[in-house]
């Protein structure tokens, strides 16, 4: 794992983390190489600003900037697998260190930043030895009045964002503060043709737009992922919705991006993104609740639409003669004139399935794009994997059952916990009903262009490239491997993605302790226990010296018959697998919590870990077992 130490806004570099040479990043003064401007804010709220949203400002600025100046290594698999995970350690001078460095508040930024982008993050937060920025260099441009918002929400400019402006103004018939972060001018040009398309449209009364610009300075960035921008976009929110004294604000994000499966074997951990995701959405909502000192909401309505529905939404509001002008696509940098879209990227291939399952092809024509999603020849294309492993994907899940769900996409297990008002059962059964349609969008798609070009098909007519074209000439369409394929997915998964299960003793108390307050008492703790010696010994060697304990040995020690052992570890093994995987997202194999070699017995899997109790955070209470 690579590591990087960030000194910022002036702090000693004795103050960082490790011994390596730290990146300094300021905000201020004539070593200022991080851009932070927040545009059209009135007088008026300005002078409500407390420190401690000046501090969020800064830090948020500072993670995102230093996200993009620390490098996971190039796009080549081996080197993704190798250093795709940082170290981040960031030294920060703040005008409140006692409360970020209060355990709630440092333990929800940590989390929840670590999950969202896949590295590790440590902070230092130290008292300012100079003067910090005043509120009025971060808001260049007031404007007098004053406007009275019904909802503070976010604004890219992209397709479920407009989505959730139009359905909030016209359908709802509120009042919307609109967030807009930007770090290009492009990007900034698209949010203000749509802003004033929805201006021009009847809707300027109800409509208060907040540009923002936080970007890298005199330095070019090393870093495309930009995994932290969420985080920037939610702190940038978070600050204008207490500017309008409000409690909350709304992420406006299809469930199926939200939610972001990894759709192929090399698409995994933060390349597979979380931007709003269920369990970042809740560790934004902890940690501005600690920082604060109020309970904090976050909205996210389109959670259970697809991006078919979510896109439907702009054309029955009136709105559809502007779809063509928001834009999806990652590489502002390659866009012209009359190309918004490349075509390529994940984002621009989500768009274009969703547009043309909704039968709104006509508002969003082909032309915009590069590269057609259908008939384009992705064969010369680096992102040839995308478009291909995407649609293989839902060509699979359209096939699979309800019943092996969590097991074939153990992913969805994270954030089965993250929905308050549901069941970690409702939540699964919502989650597949919510791909199940997406599966049938995107199929539905293919099928169409399959029949709309059968003759250019039939005449060979297509590049053999385009997706089309794969698509009809074998059964299953199957993406192309790279040269050692397999072998650079194993070391991938297994330095990325492998589970690791923990668990404590308390022999005092008969039980096995897991993360969560998840515990095994009585018989199953007996079966665990009786385990342990061998676990303990072999460990201390090696993982293969853990012995097996013979079948009828374990059952003598626990004073049952085979029949009963039998039915006993699978209890145990069931019991362990289900609460694991909604208390952490773990889901565990048969033999990946108490193995079962023929003719040599069972055995606690040499990959568990244990740990000491003292490791675990705040245990709660055991759960009962039957």
């Amino acid at each position: 794992m690579k590591s990087f130490d960030f000194v910022c806004g002036g702090a000693s570099a004795e103050a960082s983390a490790t011994n390596g040479e730290p990146i300094r990043l300021d905000v201020q003064g004539p070593s200022r190489n991080v851009n932070l401007r927040i545009a059209d804010i009135n007088r008026a709220m300005l002078s409500s600003v407390p420190d401690v949203l000046l501090d969020l400002l800064e830090i948020a600025a500072y993670v995102y900037c230093a996200d993009q100046q620390s490098s996971r290594g190039s796009e080549k698999l081996t080197e993704h697998g190798r250093d795709w995970r940082r170290a981040m350690n960031f030294t920060i001078p703040v005008r409140q260190p006692e409360l970020w460095s209060n355990a709630p508040v440092t333990d929800a930024l940590c989390e929840t930043l670590g999950f969202l982008s896949d590295d590790a993050y440590a902070f230092s937060f130290v008292k300012a030895t100079g003067r910090l920025p005043d509120r009025e260099m971060y808001f260049p441009e007031l404007v007098d009045g004053s406007f009275v918002p019904d909802e503070v929400a976010l604004f890219s400019g992209g397709v479920d964002s407009f989505a959730g402006a139009v359905d909030g103004l016209v359908g709802e018939r509120k009042r919307l503060a609109l967030v807009g972060h930007h770090s290009s001018p492009k990007v900034f040009n698209i949010q203000k043709e749509l802003i004033d398309g929805l201006k021009r449209g009847g809707l300027a009364g109800k409509i208060f737009y907040v540009p923002v610009n936080v970007t890298n300075a005199r330095i070019a960035a090393r870093e495309y992922t930009q995994r932290t921008r969420s985080f920037l976009f939610a702190c940038l929110a978070m600050v204008v919705t207490r500017m309008f004294d409000r409690d909350g604000f709304t992420f406006y994000e299809n469930g199926v991006v939200s939610l972001n499966l990894p759709i192929a074997k090399d698409v995994l951990g933060a390349r597979a993104t979380r931007t709003t995701h269920p369990k970042v959405v809740r560790g934004f909502e902890a940690l501005f609740s600690a920082a604060l000192e109020r309970d904090i909401a976050i909205r996210t309505p389109f959670q259970w639409l697809t991006k078919k529905e979510v896109t439907r939404k702009v054309v029955e509001h009136g709105f559809g003669h502007l779809l063509a002008t928001t834009s999806s696509c990652t590489r502002p940098r390659d866009w012209t004139r009359h190309r918004r879209h490349c075509g390529a990227c994940s984002q621009c291939i989500d768009r274009r399935f969703g547009i043309l399952a909704a039968g709104l092809d006509d508002l969003d024509p082909a032309e915009r794009y590069e590269l057609d999603l259908l008939l384009g020849d992705r064969s010369l294309d680096r992102d040839v994997r995308m478009a291909v492993a995407y649609v293989k994907f839902f060509q699979t899940f359209a096939s699979s059952s309800r019943s092996r769900f969590i097991s074939d996409h153990p992913q969805v297990a994270a954030a089965l916990s993250y929905f308050p008002e549901l069941s970690p059962d409702a939540a699964a059964a919502r989650i597949h009903d919510l791909y199940h349609r997406h599966t049938e969008d995107v199929l539905a798609v293919i099928e169409s262009g399959l029949q709309r070009h059968s003759a250019q098909l039939v005449r060979d007519e297509l590049p053999a490239g385009a997706l089309l074209s794969m698509c009809f000439s074998r059964r299953g369409i199957e993406a192309p491997a790279p040269p050692s394929y397999d072998r650079q997915v194993k070391q991938l998964m297994d330095s990325l993605s492998k589970p690791v299960c923990e668990f404590a003793v308390d022999a005092e108390a008969g039980r096995i302790l897991f993360k969560g307050g998840f515990s095994l008492e009585g018989a199953n703790f007996r079966v665990v226990h009786a385990l342990l010696p061998n676990h303990r010994s072999g460990k201390v060697k090696e993982p293969a010296a853990v012995a097996f304990v013979r079948p009828e040995d374990l059952a003598d020690e626990l004073g049952i018959d085979d029949t009963s052992l039998r039915q006993q570890v699978r209890r145990v093994r069931a019991l362990v697998s289900e609460r694991l995987g909604v208390d952490q997202g773990i889901v565990l194999g048969t033999d990946d919590f108490i193995e079962n070699r023929q003719r040599e017995g069972y055995r606690l899997n040499p990959a568990l870990r244990e740990v000491a109790r003292a490791d675990f955070h705040a245990l709660a209470e055991p759960m009962s077992q039957a």
